[in-house]
């Protein structure tokens, strides 16, 4: 503890931050089907690797603004290709800093490195959005670092929706202490 923070009056202090730990791969991006690669291969200028849903990523970035949250990516993907994510695809939204991996490649990473990132930073609360997150993952994460814990798991073929970024706009809303 700071010294003296005891006596610092609660209206001056920091609030706590949110956290919104988000994927890439069928969370940020779609992920396509097999029959859409051979539909589309051929044509001009088709990426099938990757596909933002630019009004999804303007609204969810437009809901960090305005909520007091912070991104942070928990990803395979490496740090550079975050960081080329974030600058072309996303055109600079959504920054925010990369989780550490603890214990991979090994089954149960993702939740071991948002655990120990969550006890870490220790945020008001944290929505983990990821096509393959477990389905216990709010439970454990909540239960292991006593912070309140909403998970999105989209459909990894259609990738977060304006629904979803709807769902994390209540939860961090009830996480606000000034709500």
């Amino acid at each position: 503890m700071i010294k003296g923070a005891d006596k610092v009056p609660p209206s001056t202090r920091q609030p706590q931050r949110k956290l919104l730990v988000l994927d890439v791969d069928g969370t940020i991006s779609r992920i396509y089907r097999d029959e859409e690669r051979v539909l589309h291969q051929d044509e001009p200028r088709w990426r099938s690797w990757m596909s933002v849903d630019d009004d999804v990523m303007d609204a969810l970035d437009a809901l960090v603004e305005d909520s007091d949250a912070d991104v942070a990516w928990l990803t395979t993907w490496p740090h550079d290709q975050v960081a080329w994510l974030i600058q072309e695809p996303l055109r600079g939204k959504l920054s925010g800093p990369y989780v550490p991996w603890q214990n991979w490649p090994k089954q149960g990473w993702r939740l071991q490195s948002l655990i120990s990132y969550v006890r870490e930073t220790k945020p008001a609360a944290v929505i983990w959005a990821d096509d393959r997150a477990p389905d216990d993952a709010a439970l454990h994460l909540a239960g292991m670092t006593e912070v309140p814990s909403f998970v999105v798991r989209p459909n990894r073929f259609v990738g977060l929706t304006l629904k979803d970024v709807e769902e994390i706009d209540a939860v961090l809303k009830r996480a606000d202490p000034a709500a």
